[in-house]
Protein backbone atom coordinates (compact mmCIF):
# COMPACT_ATOMS: atom_id res chain seq x y z
CA UNK A 1 0.00 0.00 0.00
CA UNK A 2 1.10 3.50 -0.94
CA UNK A 3 1.94 5.67 1.66
CA UNK A 4 -0.22 8.28 0.82
CA UNK A 5 -3.51 5.58 0.81
CA UNK A 6 -2.22 4.44 4.14
CA UNK A 7 -2.56 7.82 5.85
CA UNK A 8 -5.76 8.74 4.04
CA UNK A 9 -7.43 5.68 5.46
CA UNK A 10 -5.99 6.10 8.61
CA UNK A 11 -7.76 9.20 9.02
CA UNK A 12 -10.35 7.90 7.40
CA UNK A 13 -10.54 5.08 10.38
CA UNK A 14 -9.84 7.75 12.91
CA UNK A 15 -12.89 10.17 11.88
CA UNK A 16 -15.01 7.26 11.55
CA UNK A 17 -13.99 5.98 15.28
CA UNK A 18 -15.39 9.37 16.54
CA UNK A 19 -18.48 9.11 15.08
CA UNK A 20 -22.02 7.95 16.74
CA UNK A 21 -21.64 3.77 16.78
CA UNK A 22 -24.05 3.39 14.40
CA UNK A 23 -22.80 5.58 11.65
CA UNK A 24 -18.78 4.53 12.54
CA UNK A 25 -20.12 0.66 11.67
CA UNK A 26 -21.14 1.73 8.39
CA UNK A 27 -18.06 3.87 7.33
CA UNK A 28 -15.73 1.15 8.73
CA UNK A 29 -18.08 -0.91 6.88
CA UNK A 30 -17.12 0.95 3.61
CA UNK A 31 -13.66 1.43 4.50
CA UNK A 32 -13.03 -2.20 4.60
CA UNK A 33 -14.82 -3.07 1.43
CA UNK A 34 -12.32 -0.68 -0.39
CA UNK A 35 -9.53 -1.53 1.36
CA UNK A 36 -10.02 -5.39 0.44
CA UNK A 37 -10.79 -4.86 -2.86
CA UNK A 38 -7.68 -2.56 -3.42
CA UNK A 39 -5.81 -4.41 -1.73
CA UNK A 40 -7.04 -7.64 -0.07
CA UNK A 41 -6.77 -9.43 2.78
CA UNK A 42 -3.29 -10.40 2.95
CA UNK A 43 -1.57 -7.23 2.85
CA UNK A 44 0.17 -5.98 5.95
CA UNK A 45 -1.45 -2.29 6.11
CA UNK A 46 -4.53 -3.62 5.79
CA UNK A 47 -4.49 -5.96 8.43
CA UNK A 48 -3.20 -3.10 10.95
CA UNK A 49 -5.38 -0.61 9.32
CA UNK A 50 -8.40 -2.84 10.19
CA UNK A 51 -7.44 -3.81 13.72
CA UNK A 52 -7.05 0.23 14.06
CA UNK A 53 -11.34 0.05 13.92
CA UNK A 54 -13.02 0.79 17.59
CA UNK A 55 -16.26 -1.27 16.67
CA UNK A 56 -16.38 -4.98 15.22
CA UNK A 57 -17.70 -4.75 12.06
Amino acid sequence: MRTSDYNQYLAAIRAANDCEASRARELLRQIQADMISQYGLGDRDVEYLIRQFRYYI
